[in-house]
Parts: C-alpha cells; structure tokens; sequence
C-alpha cells in the first residue's frame, strides 16, 4: 500500500536529468499498471539531518529540470516490495515532477 508523504516538510533538488525507464531484459520501455512509459529522476531531498538521494518514479515526462535546481513533487508516495528472490526495496512515485515556481518577495 502506498503511503502518502508531506513534501511541505522537506526541501526537492533536481539531482540528476530524468531518464526514460528500460527493462533490463529486452531495453523495451518500463510502463506503470496503466500501460504509461515510467520516467526516473534522482531527487535530492532536505529536511532534518542529513540530505537522501531517491531515485523518483513518475508516468509523467519531467520536464525544464535542471541540476541543483529546486523541484516540486506532486503526489509523491512511498512503497515497500518483496522480489520474487527475497529481496526488499522501496520504490518512490510522484505524480509528477515539476521545477519549483519561483516566490516573488514582496518590496
């Protein structure tokens, strides 16, 4: 089960361009439950202690991100795995992932 996260607690860095999801097998695009190509950028994420990278999968193609540059996460969720080997992971989906609108000061 997916499980929310308040991303108004933490700071979003774009950490690497967004890549197009393959399958390792066959290089054929990743596709969500719904047939969508999956996209995948590295996220730098600020909040209490030390930065986390996250490698953030999202249906829709990331766009105008640049390195360093502050993002917006929207629906991100977090999620737990079990392969068919044993092994655990975590994967993290947002429904998109946007450059952050810039706030005007006001003078």
């Amino acid at each position: 089960m997916p499980l929310p996260v308040d991303t108004t607690k933490i700071t979003t860095l774009c950490g690497a361009p967004p890549e197009a999801m393959v399958e390792r097998d066959t290089g054929a695009p990743r596709t969500n439950q719904q047939g969508q190509p999956l996209f995948r950028a590295e996220v730098i994420v600020m909040g209490c202690g030390r930065p986390l990278i996250l490698g953030v999968r999202t249906a829709k193609e990331p766009k105008g991100l640049s390195l360093g540059a502050p993002i917006h996460l929207t629906g991100l969720t977090v999620s737990t795995f079990t392969a068919k080997d044993g092994g655990t992971g975590v994967f993290y989906d947002a429904d998109s992932i946007d450059p952050a609108k810039a706030t005007r000061e006001a003078s």
